[in-house]
């Protein structure tokens, strides 16, 4: 028999201490097999089973650790001395039999050893791990908040919000899990790590660094993608790395490799959430003073300004108007603005709290150079973003002794622009602004249309059509600031030289021009304009009919135009047709909804083969109507009806009973008065005492305004 090679002398020998359980003697044993010594497949061998060994000694001290927790201290006990015969060093498994002997000397439990016991195995260690996951996450996040800048650039396009949501919440959970698991497995260790567990976290890190790249590509739209390289390249590299780490490096443990994913996971997470945090809409606004104090009244103002520009006081909301309201320009919701408070000590608590905080996007700080002046500096993510300085000659503004009223001018213009550059990144804005890009243009819109923002005086009217002239001249795609001066130019007309057909007809021709009719409805930004241009319209049109003479060849074009734009109207106003989600728009539909049914009504009792029978019960109502705007035009529908040859004396007479009743409801205010006094609805009725005495006014007017002049 031939004698033993000088390997397989040293691997019986660490054959012995291993079977022993001094798996470290046998480790260093097996090590010291050489190629010169023969074979080393035995020396191989050996430290698999060195490996497997210390293996099922750690999962034996796990079992005995929760047999330990569960109660059952004699079971415990075989799991740890089962431990020691595998791995005679095992401090874990001497650690678990010393634990064991305390136990069994103690006496048995009472309420106040249970009660210690659980504070100190189940309370104390959950609550430093939930301190230790709580300061984890906070660095994270603000770490997160810190990548942000580098990862996002200041023009960069913000992404569809389903996409940053997807996004964010990914990153939220990786770095969620990264602050608990890090704690979590240091103090109880759950598992012990093996291959299978690696694989699967090379997988894990492969699918979300994939899937995350391949939203970032489909996100950025055309070359958009070159803005986000280094969020692209980061992911990439962090990917490749953790996976070839995890899967080709074999000298490496499974602890390690297991750290490794946990370390990648945890990088993703930070970019993903810093990709999402960069692209937030949440906007702080701090107005200052030329010596840098803050003024709290003008922030204020400023921040009221972003919520609802293009709005007036809740006094707008009157018959006058084109429609019950006029929608605010701006999408941005009241939880993403936020404003500096006054005080130098708080000012400045508040500034670090802010400058600490990762989702505070963006920064917009205005200062009031002088009543005339204003420089604004907007900034994303900590970097510049834009920078503008103007004054009242800037924005052709007319000279105003009102101080305050100046200052709350040029506080429209700064929010005016802030909102034009928002709306340059954050797509969802421009809808709202109806094809507005530049900023001037909306500043000078908004302020043209605000009552409180213009002189009361004799020539307001003439100072409003001149800012919405240049406001149009500086964006003749602002199609808001184009309606409203449409409206304002007609509106300067004396009545008798009024064309309500060529009115109707610019009103028609701007609809099709900037293609607003074709707007689709999931569109909601664009819907108010639409609703305030088709009922325009069709009241223009009407206006035009009643106008014209019987001998009129446009005269039947006219009703075909308005009854067109009424039946479209209609049906954006029919909840059972378009569902809006708007809360606003939602509320825009309840209020048209009778208006335009009352429209297209109107028109049924024009055609001619409407019975007279069926018009008298079909528009006769019992009781006020909802609003005094709803029965001024129930008074014009009744009029409209009177005008129909076929009718008898006593009908007609009846329907002008009726719109009399309607406007003692509706003309409460001189404006009514002088709004009744120039509608060519009621040109019959201009010989009745009881309309004289309805729209008698202390004072002549020079001239008469449109039946439905905008706000």
């Amino acid at each position: 028999m031939p004698a033993d090679t000088v390997a397989q002398q040293a691997c019986k020998a660490a054959d012995g201490h291993r079977l022993a359980g001094s798996l470290d003697r046998a480790k260093k044993l097996y090590e010291s097999v050489k190629a010169s010594d023969g074979d080393q497949q035995c020396a191989v061998d050996g430290l698999r089973l060195v490996a497997e060994a210390r293996q099922d000694a750690a999962e034996l001290v796990t079992a005995g650790q929760l047999m330990i927790r569960s109660g059952d201290l004699a079971a415990a006990e075989d799991k740890f001395a089962a431990a020691l015969r595998l791995d005679a060093a095992s401090a874990a498994a001497v650690a678990g039999i010393a634990r064991v002997s305390d136990l069994k000397t103690r006496p048995l439990p009472t309420a106040v050893s249970n009660s210690d016991r659980f504070y100190r195995d189940w309370a104390l260690p959950l609550g430093r791990l939930v301190v230790v996951a709580a300061i984890g996450m906070l660095v994270l996040y603000a770490l997160a908040g810190l990548c942000s800048r580098w990862l996002v650039k200041v023009d960069a396009v913000a992404w569809p919000a389903w996409v940053r949501r997807t996004m964010g919440s990914v990153g939220a959970f990786l770095l969620f899990a990264a602050a608990v698991m890090a704690p979590l497995f240091a103090m109880f260790s759950p598992f012990a790590p093996t291959w299978t567990q690696c694989w699967v976290g090379a997988l894990v890190i492969g699918l979300v660094g994939v899937v995350a790249a391949a939203l970032v590509l489909w996100a950025a739209r055309g070359d958009e993608w070159l803005r986000w390289r280094a969020l692209l390249l980061s992911l990439d590299v962090a990917m490749l790395a953790g996976i070839l780490a995890v899967l080709i490096s074999s000298a490496l443990s499974y602890d390690v490799r297991l750290m490794v994913v946990h370390i990648t996971l945890t990088v993703i997470g930070v970019l993903l959430t810093a990709a999402a945090l960069g692209q937030n809409l949440r906007l702080q606004v701090e107005v200052q003073q030329s010596d840098g104090s803050v003024n709290a009244s003008s922030s204020d103002y400023l921040l009221a300004r972003m919520k609802g520009l293009g709005t007036e006081t809740p006094q707008s909301l009157q018959k006058s108007t084109s429609t019950p309201g006029n929608s605010p320009l701006s999408q941005i919701p009241v939880e993403e603005l936020s404003v500096l408070p006054a005080g130098k000590i708080v000012g400045a608590l508040t500034r670090l709290f802010f400058a600490l905080r990762p989702d505070m996007t963006w920064r917009a700080r205005v200062t009031l150079v002088d009543d005339n002046r204003v420089a604004i500096s907007l900034s994303r993510n900590g970097q510049h973003a834009a920078t503008a300085v103007f004054s009242r000659p800037d924005l052709h503004l007319p000279k105003d002794p009102d101080q305050e009223r100046a200052k709350a001018q040029m506080l429209t213009g700064a929010a005016a622009f802030i909102l034009v550059q928002l709306s340059a990144v954050h797509e969802k804005l421009q809808d709202r602004l109806y094809g507005a890009s530049q900023w001037k243009s909306v500043a000078l819109q908004v302020i043209a249309s605000s009552k409180s923002l213009l002189a009361d005086e004799e020539a307001r009217d003439a100072t409003k059509v001149r800012l919405l002239a240049k406001a149009v001249d500086e964006d003749p795609q602002n199609e808001l600031a184009l309606f409203e001066y449409l409206w304002a130019s007609y509106g300067l007309q004396p009545h008798e030289e009024t064309d309500f057909g060529g009115f109707a007809r610019a009103i028609d021709a701007q609809y099709h021009r900037c293609e607003i009719s074709k707007v689709s409805n999931d569109r909601e930004g664009w819907m108010p304009l639409k609703i305030r241009i088709l009922y325009s319209s069709a009241t223009q049109w009407l206006n035009g009919y009643v106008d014209a003479g019987d001998t009129d060849e446009g005269r039947a074009a006219m009703l075909v135009s308005a009854r067109k734009s009424a039946d479209e109207l209609n049906d954006l106003c029919d909840p059972s047709k378009v569902a809006w989600k708007g809360k606003e728009l939602r509320h825009q539909q309840a209020a048209m909804r009778p208006l335009a049914r009352n429209l297209v009504e109107s028109f049924n009792a024009l055609q001619e083969t409407t019975e007279a029978e069926q018009i008298t019960a079909q528009h006769s109502h019992e009781g006020p109507p909802a609003s005094p705007r709803l029965a001024y035009d129930h008074a014009c529908t009744h009029m409209l009806i009177a005008r129909r040859r076929d009718l008898g004396k006593e009908t007609r007479r009846q329907q002008m009973e009726y719109a009399i009743e309607d406007l003692r409801y509706a003309i409460v205010t001189e404006d009514d008065k002088e709004e009744a006094q120039g509608d060519p609805c009621f040109t019959e009725l201009r010989s009745d005492p009881r309309f004289r005495r309805l729209v008698s006014t202390p004072q002549a007017r020079r001239r008469k305004r449109l039946r439905t002049k905008p706000m």
